[in-house]
């Protein structure tokens, strides 16, 4: 009988120590975790608000990222080849939030690294340069696209309030 009990317990041991590999969908999803704002000064002096999107993400085929991108000048690529991380930026005004059109810097657009492996999920920072502040209350919308021009989910970051910062001060 102990050596049933023995049997039995060293079973359930290596059955709960097999890994269980997630099963994500093969569009990439994102989810908002949070934005920080701080302010740093470069080796010229140069005084700048930086403001840090973190956002997890999964892919269930693996497929996100762009390889280093290669001189397009001449070359009238959609934005979704040279780039697969969108940001749009809202601004509150006379008590609505407004969309910011692109020609005023509203869409703003990254390129995430070369990324392989299935499953693929993680956490990713995003740093966001205001070397002037031109919006007083905003907050983006985001979205990513995969290398099968998958898109994912679009998620919002919470209201980020700029007012009383004053970059003249450091």
């Amino acid at each position: 009988m102990r050596t049933f009990t023995t049997l039995l317990f060293s079973a359930l041991m290596m059955i709960s120590c097999n890994k269980i590999t997630p099963v994500y969908p093969d569009e990439p999803v994102v989810d908002y975790q949070g934005f920080g704002l701080y302010i740093s000064v470069d080796a010229l002096g140069n005084t700048t608000l930086i403001g840090q999107l973190t956002f997890d993400f999964t892919d269930g085929d693996g497929n996100l990222g762009l390889p280093p991108l290669v001189d397009t000048t001449e070359l009238n690529l959609p934005d979704t080849v040279k780039y697969n991380f969108f940001l749009q930026l809202y601004d509150l005004q006379d008590y609505d939030y407004v969309e910011i059109p692109d020609e005023d810097g509203g869409l703003l657009k990254y390129r995430i690294p070369y990324l392989d492996k299935q499953p693929l999920s993680g956490t990713m920072d995003l740093k966001i340069y205001y070397p002037v502040i031109k919006y007083d209350t905003i907050y983006y919308t985001f979205y990513i696209f995969d290398r099968d021009y998958n898109r994912s989910n679009t998620d919002t970051t919470d209201i980020i309030v700029l007012s009383g910062i004053d970059l003249e001060e450091y």
